[in-house]
Order: C-alpha cells, then sequence, then structure tokens
C-alpha cells in the first residue's frame, strides 16, 4: 500500500486503498493458482526449479556488474541492453524452447553473450563521460590475526559435515 500511495495515490481515501489492496491480492492469487502447477510438476523438485528462475536475474546483472567494476568503456545503454537481451535470451533457452542442455551451461552462454552485447552496444552508443573518482582515501590493509586458524577450522567443519553426512556406501 505504500508503494501505491507514493507513486499513484497520494491524496487517496482509505476505502481505495483497500480495494486496490484487494485487487493486488487477486492478482497475486490468480499468479499463485496459474504457477503452481509449474510449482507441482517440476521434474527436478523445488529446489531446481527456484535454481533456474534464479538464473532469470542472476547472470545479467551479475554480469552487467563485472562489466561496470573491470571495463571502463561499457556505456549505460550497452547495460540496458544486455539486462534486456540476457533475460530475454535465458528465458526462451530456458523455459520456452526446450534447449538439451543443462541451465548452469545456458548461463556460461548468456554471460558471455551479455558482455557480447555490451561491447557491441557500447562501440555504437559510448559513454558520453568519462567517470572520474575524486578524494581517493588509502586504507591500510592489514592481515586479521585469525585468518589462519579460522580457515583451518572452516575446512575441518566442511570436511566434517561431509564425512557425517554423506552418503557412505
Amino acid at each position: 500500500m505504500d508503494v501505491f500511495k507514493r507513486h499513484f495515490g497520494k491524496n487517496c481515501s482509505d476505502r481505495k486503498l483497500v480495494k486496490v489492496g484487494k485487487l493486488t491480492s487477486l492478482i497475486l492469487a490468480i499468479f499463485a493458482i496459474l504457477v503452481a502447477p509449474m510449482v507441482a510438476n517440476a521434474p527436478d523438485g523445488l529446489y531446481q526449479l527456484l535454481q533456474q528462475l534464479n538464473g532469470i536475474f542472476f547472470i545479467p546483472i551479475a554480469s552487467i556488474m563485472l562489466a561496470g567494476f573491470f571495463l571502463k568503456n561499457i556505456s549505460a545503454m550497452g547495460a540496458k541492453v544486455a539486462l534486456f537481451v540476457g533475460l530475454t535470451f535465458y528465458i526462451l533457452t530456458t523455459f520456452i524452447f526446450k534447449v538439451d542442455i543443462h541451465f548452469v551451461h545456458i548461463w556460461g552462454i548468456e554471460f558471455v553473450l551479455n558482455l557480447i552485447v555490451m561491447f557491441a552496444v557500447s562501440y555504437f552508443y559510448p559513454p558520453t563521460q568519462e567517470m572520474q573518482q575524486d578524494n581517493i582515501v588509502f586504507v591500510e590493509m592489514k592481515t586479521w590475526k585469525y585468518t589462519k586458524p579460522m580457515a583451518i577450522m572452516l575446512c575441518v567443519v566442511t570436511v566434517a559435515i561431509y564425512v557425517l553426512l554423506g552418503n557412505a556406501s
């Protein structure tokens, strides 16, 4: 309701808010009913389905963030187009056209495709201004005194969990 009131109905009455709330609940209920068979009939289980759905946004956003961090000549337009192309590519190859490739491999292909799209679009629509950093403050980097003991403990705990909870056969 806060979103509706803030962006669409700044001066709306409580009656109108209740009406919009009921309509929103109805839309979400219908969506849940339509999606339920997909969840119930997920061939590899709910967890695998959630992982596949996670890939819809994860890979395009991750590729844009990594390109933004490490490549200075990627434009905002290139990032936006790559986001749209990545979302479309993943949805088409995973849910519409049944491609006989595991979805993790599709993630890799999508990542490379996003980089190519970002480079291509940024070539034709280069960044309008070069980013400059002012007031750079250097922080002294010291090693945490518990790094090695914690690393050893994490390795021991991981192996212990694997041994104790894994299949012995």
